[in-house]
């Protein structure tokens, strides 16, 4: 190395072991802080991406403004701060901020009171102003060429959104579709926040043509005006269940005593139907979005379509029954961030959305987690008996509102941990390999069945007039994955069988059973419920028209949301009959136009 190089690299070496070190040592020490409050996990992991854009900020700042005693404070705040808005929304909202939600700021300022304005200004407003204050704007060359790669990273998201995205998964940590939090830990929140926004313009591109397609929304009106003539409306309790294995489908094994408990079996007495889901083994956004959209998942724009969804309203049940009076309410036993889920909950059109206080402490919530050690989900028994509470005191008050009443419980999620002194061991599993997962699944199987039969039992007797959906997301994946459902025999390893979910129905206190069907028929069996339909069957399978249903709703949910309601509803999926009793189900078109 030459003398004059060196002589630069000497002048550097203070500017770079004091200025730099301090600035990453402090975010270091933010984020490992942070994640103990409740934010977003530590930066350190990202090292691939997220660590190098920063430290190019804090140098380009550098670059360009005055120098002065104050010059490393000036330039760092700015990014600092915009660093704590992920954690600060990851606290008092449970979730990863979109880079659409820019968009919402002029409103959200407009309706907030004038001290929170101040406060707003203050925090997020003097600091940027001071650091453009103290920008040298005479130094034209090294602010453009510094913009430069800046640039070029902007015009590869909003340019090209997909080339962006598989370059960032080839060179990034791994993408976790469930988890936002996860996904950031591993390749940083802005780096998160660039893939989000470069998949919802890779799928807005895709779904130009269907934006503002009346396909799917001609028969809403009709469909709605329907729900609303109807002049003792009766509620809706739609349970869904986190991997909830039916034991005694597994045709090869043999237990030692009835997996089901007796008060389970009392209820639906063998009327235990069977619905397809479009997963197996994980991926419970998929389950819920069939569920509640009445379409298939068809991953045709993302490989979850809950992922994509911005809060901004689509034509989705709650949507319809929304619009039609109903009071609707989505109750999660897990965390916000959960397959994006508050963003999806809001954009398919429930009025709340309520998780437990222990995962959202600033979210208004009616129910606690608890306690859950050794099993680290909550138990079924435990988030069914607070929802039944609250439902109760809600119809007292409310008696002249419909309700749908939504619940996603997480008590059967993989590994299947039990406690055995809260729960303890009574069955045996045998007639197949050795399968730990399973037997733990076969033990919950018989407490959750009994909680269940608590909470049908209790709700039929406060809501007789009611439709009571229970309903699995997925088949648990076990330890063996779909080696464990051929050895023990599962279904008789009919066609599709490790998507074969059970299903069970309670019409007006009494137990009913359908053939089989898919988890996206199931708001066209609410819908013809409340309507009274008296048509018992689906109709005919037109994967056409799903196709249209299915990118008119994701082109609609991935639309900047409005904070301030419209003037008009989103609209819904429209009707869906379907019989009572046992009767003849085939697929049908979302809508039948």
């Amino acid at each position: 190395m030459n003398r004059p190089s060196l002589r630069i690299v000497h002048s550097l070496a203070p500017l770079l072991l004091n200025r730099y070190a301090a600035f990453f040592c402090f975010l270091a020490g933010y984020t490992i802080i942070m994640e103990q409050l409740g934010g977003f996990p530590s930066l350190l992991p990202a090292w691939r991406f997220e660590i190098p854009l920063l430290f190019y900020l804090y140098f380009f700042g550098n670059t360009i403004t005055r120098k002065s005693r104050w010059q490393a404070l000036i330039v760092a705040v700015p990014i600092v701060f915009a660093y704590a808005i992920f954690d600060l929304y990851r606290i008092q909202l449970g979730r990863m901020p979109r880079i659409i939600e820019i968009a919402e700021l002029p409103e959200l300022f407009a309706v907030m009171p004038i001290w929170l304005r101040l406060v707003f200004v203050l925090f997020y407003g003097l600091p940027p102003l001071v650091f453009l204050w103290n920008v040298r704007w005479n130094a034209v060359m090294p602010i453009a060429l510094g913009l430069l790669p800046l640039l070029g990273l902007y015009a590869a998201v909003e340019r090209y959104p997909a080339a962006f995205m598989a370059t960032f998964e080839k060179t990034q940590g791994e993408i976790v579709t469930y988890s936002d939090v996860m996904s950031a830990a591993n390749n940083g929140r802005i780096g998160m926040a660039l893939y989000s926004e470069a998949e919802r313009l890779n799928m807005l591109e895709k779904t130009a043509h269907y934006r503002d397609n009346p396909f799917y929304l001609l028969d809403k009106d009709r469909v709605v005006a329907r729900v609303k003539k109807q002049r003792n409306k009766r509620n809706v309790h739609l349970i869904v269940l986190e991997s909830f294995l039916d034991p005694e489908l597994l045709l090869a094994a043999r237990y030692s005593r009835k997996p089901a408990h007796p008060d389970f079996e009392e209820i639906f007495r063998h009327k235990g139907g069977l619905s397809h889901s479009p997963v197996f083994g994980g991926g419970t956004g998929q389950a819920e979005f069939e569920l509640l959209c009445g379409v298939p998942a068809m991953r045709e724009l993302s490989g979850v379509e809950f992922n994509v969804f911005t809060g901004a309203k689509t034509a989705c049940l709650p949507s319809l029954l929304g619009e039609a009076g109903y009071h609707t309410m989505a109750t999660n036993g897990y965390r916000p961030d959960f397959f994006n889920s508050t963003n999806a909950y809001e954009g398919i059109g429930f009025e709340n959305a309520y998780y437990p206080s222990e995962y959202a402490p600033s979210r208004e919530s009616y129910f606690f987690r608890g306690e859950v050690s050794g099993e680290d989900y909550m138990f079924d028994g435990d988030l069914l008996r607070q929802n039944l509470k609250f439902v109760t005191q809600w119809l007292k008050e409310h008696p002249h509102t419909p309700m749908f009443n939504y619940v996603l419980t997480m008590y059967g999620h993989t590994p299947n941990d039990i406690n055995t002194e809260k729960r303890p061991k009574i069955i045996e599993v045998a007639g197949g390999p050795e399968d730990e997962q399973l037997e733990r699944a076969v033990n919950q199987y018989y407490y959750r069945t009994q909680a269940i039969a608590a909470f049908v039992k209790e709700l039929v007797r406060i809501d007789p007039k009611s439709l009571i959906i229970l309903v699995s997301d997925h088949l648990p994946p076990l330890v063996y994955g779909p080696n464990t459902y051929r050895d023990y025999d599962y279904l008789g390893k009919r066609e599709e069988y490790l998507y074969l979910n059970r299903i069970f129905f309670v019409e007006n206190g009494r137990s009913v059973e359908y053939n089989t069907i898919h988890h996206y028929e199931v708001p066209r069996i609410i819908l013809n419920y409340v309507t009274r339909s008296s048509k018992r069957r689906l109709g005919t399978f037109d994967s056409a028209a799903y196709h249209k249903a299915y990118m008119t709703i994701m082109a609609q949910a991935m639309n900047i949301k409005k904070l301030l309601p419209a003037s008009s509803p989103a609209p819904a999926t429209g009707e869906a009959p379907a019989g009572a009793e046992k009767s003849e189900n085939t697929p049908a078109p979302p809508l039948p136009l």
